[in-house]
């Protein structure tokens, strides 16, 4: 038979000593209870003895030990697999990485040293060719030029032809002693006696049909005064030239207007200054005989615009219209000492 082994449990702090044999049904029923109840109710584990005969603490039996969750422990497999990764403490660890990055910053650097030469190389030579043509529009500003062409078209009326000057300042005299704008302008071998002048054909109409109406005879016709081929001492002349017979035009325009606005009055003044102060400066420049026909333009046009700009009436102005004329003939003496 066999030999029972004695069995010490401790229950609630108690030892309480069993045989194997006694009671067998009892406990066994036990066991299961408790087997059960720890599997299916709390989710305990029971901890088994690793020998027979030991006692078995039922507060560690009892001690709760929660199953971790799918997700925890995927977390901590994964946690695993990261430490057990082994870290590289080195910035690079591979030769050919270090030697690569060595290279770009090299390439960078003496890449933009030969940026920075060429740089410099085109910036030097920019500078000197802008200077070289400044120099050559310098020169050229200040070689003597031709001017090609001042085309001078107008609408005339005038009182007569004649073959002599000195019939010619019979009538002129005449016209100006009743009031009216007389100026010689020589034609050819003629000499004409113009008593108005227009920039465009309606113009010089409005004028004629004013003489008319005062009984004086006259004649429409186109006047071609221009000129060709005229020899400046310096090419920045050219636009001096230029600008006068601009002026004349717009004074003979503006002298047909019963009246001027501010700002008309100012912009011709504006014009007018501008051009004045280059004859000033270049007035030693010229010969003699160019330097005082160009003065006596400017104080011909100077006048002109003294009497356009300042008080007028809606009849015609014949002194305005005389000095409009006189300021034509002096601009046509002033291009004459440039043939």
């Amino acid at each position: 038979m066999k030999e029972q082994k004695p069995v010490t449990v401790l229950i609630n702090g108690k030892a309480t000593s069993c045989k194997e044999g006694k009671n067998e049904q009892e406990a066994s029923t036990k066991e299961i209870a408790a087997a059960v109840y720890t599997e299916d109710k709390a989710a305990w584990e029971i901890i088994e003895g690793e020998e027979s005969g030991k006692v078995l603490d039922f507060k560690k039996v009892l001690n709760p030990v929660p199953r971790p969750s799918a997700l925890k422990k995927l977390g901590n497999k994964r946690r695993m697999l990261l430490l057990r990764r082994k870290r590289n403490t080195t910035p690079f660890s591979k030769p050919w990485m270090t030697a690569a990055i060595a290279a770009i910053i090299t390439g960078c650097t003496f890449g933009a040293i030969i940026l920075m030469l060429f740089t410099g190389e085109s910036a030097s030579t920019e500078a000197q060719i802008v200077s070289s043509r400044q120099a050559k529009l310098n020169s050229t500003a200040s070689a003597p030029a031709t001017i090609a062409s001042v085309p001078l078209n107008f609408h005339a009326v005038q009182n007569g032809l004649f073959s002599t000057e000195k019939k010619a300042e019979e009538v002129s005299s005449r016209l100006k002693e009743q009031g009216y704008a007389a100026a010689i302008y020589k034609q050819g071998a003629n000499y004409s006696v113009l008593i108005g002048l227009g920039n465009k054909k309606e113009q010089a109409k409005s004028l004629a049909d004013t003489y008319q109406l005062q009984g004086v005879d006259v004649w429409q016709k186109q006047l071609d005064a221009t000129y060709s081929n005229l020899k400046i001492t310096q090419k920045m002349d050219e636009p001096f030239i230029v600008n006068g017979k601009i002026l004349l035009q717009n004074v003979i325009t503006l002298s047909q207007v019963p009246e001027l606005s501010k700002k008309a009055k100012a912009s011709i003044k504006q014009d007018y200054e501008g051009w004045k102060e280059y004859g000033d400066k270049q007035d030693e420049k010229w010969p003699s005989k160019q330097r005082k026909a160009a003065k006596a333009y400017e104080q011909q046009i100077s006048a002109a615009l003294g009497k356009l700009t300042g008080t007028r009436s809606k009849e015609v102005d014949w002194q305005l219209q005389q000095a409009v004329l006189d300021s034509f003939i002096s601009y046509t003496r002033f291009l004459d000492t440039l043939k």
